[in-house]
């Protein structure tokens, strides 16, 4: 059973970003991960969906701190959620702000909340603190999805 998670935050340029990538990192064959944002606009509201991290000045940290795992996040790209982006998760995890949400993602019973910090604005050292802590968030959501996928392999019919 591979599973699809999708990481939702504000903007897709942090939390979700680095949580797509460590988790496509960790769980490499078993299960895939992709993001989007929340508001992915910039701040005269024009959208920014499909820029590119490498092209966005607060996103430095962000490639960075990945850069330190191996990860090159540079070619990254931002997009902006939608119901059918939606419908593509198996999981949904969103660590954007409640007044960020969508009613429709709210209303969603796949989605599951982890209360992270922003790195926006945070030196390299603060964000890198943020990376370690969506990892281990990250490590466990894939233990569980592991779990999972043993327990429905190994059903009976």
């Amino acid at each position: 059973m591979h599973m699809k998670v999708l990481f939702v935050c504000r903007g897709n340029v942090g939390r979700s970003q680095m949580a797509e990538a460590i988790f496509n990192q960790l769980a490499a064959g078993r299960h895939t991960a992709f993001s989007c944002g929340t508001k992915v606009v910039d701040k005269d509201g024009q959208s920014q969906h499909g820029q590119k991290l490498k092209d966005l000045v607060p996103a430095r940290e962000v490639i960075n701190s990945l850069a330190a795992l191996g990860i090159d996040a540079t070619e990254c790209a931002r997009d902006q959620i939608t119901p059918e982006i939606l419908g593509q998760a198996d999981e949904v995890v969103v660590v954007a702000e409640e007044y960020t949400i969508p009613d429709y993602l709210k209303a969603a019973k796949k989605v599951v909340y982890w209360e992270v910090e922003d790195p926006k604005g945070k030196d390299q050292a603060g964000t890198d603190e943020i990376r370690e802590i969506i990892a281990g968030h990250v490590r466990n959501l894939i233990d569980e999805l592991d779990e999972k996928k043993k327990s429905a392999d190994g059903r009976s019919c």
